[in-house]
């Protein structure tokens, strides 16, 4: 397997696209064979080859494959190959920042002309982990997962010492007695994303361990996360990946979580999601609204499953029923338990502007951030001559990365602009430090507004951003600031605003008020009441209701996808 800095470029386009299917077989791991299909095209395909591309270095791992069979000829011709990933070499190679690899299948033709296709919906291994390899003293397992959106396949690559991964693997065995342990335990497991300690699983798992200390709460974190000296003295905190990881993980009552509730746990091997079966409470990251999230937290979405959903307002509880397809009975009003802290009298008067734009699905790496219309727009404001006069006349302005984008830092910036990565500092700390806030689509917009201050919105790429699943929102009438579309706009509001003393428009806050059911600092009350009645025999019925809808649903998915196939 061969390694580069970054992937290389396809050739100049040439005649009708090839068509690509691929079957994974993992039978004799640690060797995983890649059966490809090569259908159409303009001519034959002469060398044919495997990727495994890093979202967070954009290191290249390249396998060479083999063109087995040719049949037919032209728009009908069909070709086979085969490829060989040894997950040995593969562990061997991978950078330790590498935490997720897209999988992609290169093809060329003698006349130099390369397609590369994204490897989609493969049939074979399905969810279970491909294998693991032990290099080092450091057990790698490589799980299987598949995007969200375009239902494409990579690889999540998880670490961990070998002690650890044999501890996993017997509890993985144990899984089956541990309905009848865990409801005596009264363990619950809170976070974040695992690098992560500054929102609303941290602000949660701090009200517990000072007002409740008895509670058996605990929160999971990464072993390097900056953030974990923000939980020094709170006690019960494990370290991901590690022993106690897994033990606090299947006896876990509650998976308590602002994402996905796989992040809580020391694996995503699916034979691990099963056997960690507390009941799962999704807090959020932020009030609903400006994007449609269906597909990601929605009752049925892929990958995800929750037991009860928290909400803000009545309306964000309505969306949930409605459009996201919860049950009534799983939907709770609590607002967020980050409001408690945000709406704290500040120790300081704010000053300044906030700029939080949030992240785009479609940058995977550095080299797509870097060419994007997304780092070209948001630079232009952050450069922007006008704004730059009034940095250098003493308005103050911080620029944050999104976490989807740490890895891009220092690529965007401009002088007099602080530019932070979220995990540096607490983003309450930072929204409650200035008196406005330019974003574009994040839930922060809702924070800002709620504390009574200024939000402006920059959507210059309003249509591709929410694609034909739109938003929850009238974004003209319901947004708590007015919608940007370039650059000089933006400056515009930001410098009139602070002419103006940053005060908000009646319109805009009127809209505020409708965002939260409660202006008070009892949200991590709430929430907890909350996570400790969610339990119950209903949970579990609920879930054999859905996992049957949910299969029911993946079987008419891929009938539709092998009729597709078929006809084309």
């Amino acid at each position: 397997m061969d390694s580069s800095a970054a992937p290389r470029e396809p050739a100049e386009a040439g005649g009708p696209a090839y068509r690509v299917t691929v079957h994974e077989d993992t039978r004799r791991a640690p060797l995983v064979r890649l059966e490809v299909g090569v259908r159409g095209g303009a001519g034959p395909v002469t060398a044919l080859r495997v990727l495994a591309v890093s979202r967070e270095t954009g290191s290249r791992y390249t396998v060479d494959g083999e063109l087995v069979s040719v049949r037919g000829g032209g728009g009908g011709r069909r070709q086979s190959g085969t490829a060989t990933i040894d997950l040995r070499d593969l562990a061997a190679r991978t950078d330790p920042a590498d935490a997720m690899l897209d999988l992609a299948v290169e093809l060329e033709r003698d006349d130099g002309h390369v397609e590369t296709h994204r490897v989609k919906q493969p049939s074979g291994s399905g969810g279970r982990p491909w294998g693991h390899a032990e290099h080092d003293g450091t057990v790698t397992q490589f799980v299987p997962h598949l995007t969200f959106r375009g239902a494409y396949r990579s690889l999540v690559v998880e670490r961990m010492d070998h002690a650890v991964f044999e501890e996993l693997r017997r509890w993985r065995r144990r899984a089956w007695w541990l309905p009848l342990v865990r409801p005596f335990t009264g363990v619950w497991l809170v976070g974040e994303l695992p690098y992560r300690a500054q929102d609303n699983g941290y602000h949660l798992f701090r009200w517990l361990r000072t007002t409740t200390p008895e509670r058996k709460a605990y929160y999971v974190i990464d072993a390097d996360s900056p953030d974990l000296e923000r939980l020094a003295g709170l006690g019960n905190v494990v370290l991901r990946s590690s022993r106690e990881h897994v033990r606090v993980a299947f006896l876990a009552t509650r998976l308590v979580g602002t994402h996905h509730a796989e992040y809580l746990l020391p694996s995503r091997d699916p034979r691990v999601v099963r056997g960690a079966r507390g009941v799962r409470v999704f807090i959020r990251h932020g009030v609903s609204g400006t994007k449609n999230m269906v597909g990601n937290y929605g009752r049925f979405a892929a990958g995800f499953t929750t037991d009860r959903v928290h909400t803000s307002s009545d309306r964000e509880r309505d969306v949930a029923i409605r459009e996201f397809r919860y049950r009534p009975a799983q939907v709770r009003v609590t607002g967020l338990p980050r409001f408690d802290r945000l709406l704290e009298p500040p120790e300081e008067p704010p000053s300044g502007v906030l700029v939080i734009p949030t992240w785009r699905e479609w940058i995977r790496n550095r080299e797509d951030f870097e060419g994007s219309e997304y780092r070209t727009a948001w630079q232009s404001v952050l450069a922007h001559p006008r704004l730059a006069r009034a940095v250098a006349d003493g308005l103050r302005v911080t620029f944050i990365l999104h976490p989807n984008m740490r890895n891009f830092a220092g690529v965007i910036g401009a002088p007099g602009v602080r530019a932070v990565t979220q995990g540096e500092v607490e983003v309450q700390t930072l929204l409650r430090e200035h008196e406005m806030l330019v974003t574009d689509y994040s839930s922060v917009g809702f924070d800002v507004a709620l504390l009574g201050r200024p939000v402006a919105y920059f959507q210059f790429d309003q249509e591709r951003f929410f694609g034909a699943q739109g938003s929850h929102l009238d974004l003209e009438h319901d947004l708590p600031g007015p919608i940007l579309r370039d650059a000089d706009a933006v400056v515009d509001e930001v410098l009139a605003a602070r002419q103006r003393g940053y005060t908000v428009a009646a319109t805009y806050a009127a809209r505020a008020q409708t965002l939260v059911r409660y202006h008070d600092r009892r949200n991590c009350e709430r929430v907890a009441h909350s996570v400790a009645t969610a339990g119950g025999p209903a949970v579990q019925w609920w879930r054999l209701v859905d996992r049957s809808r949910a299969r029911a649903l993946r079987v008419a998915r891929r009938a539709r996808a092998r009729w597709r196939t078929l006809r084309s």
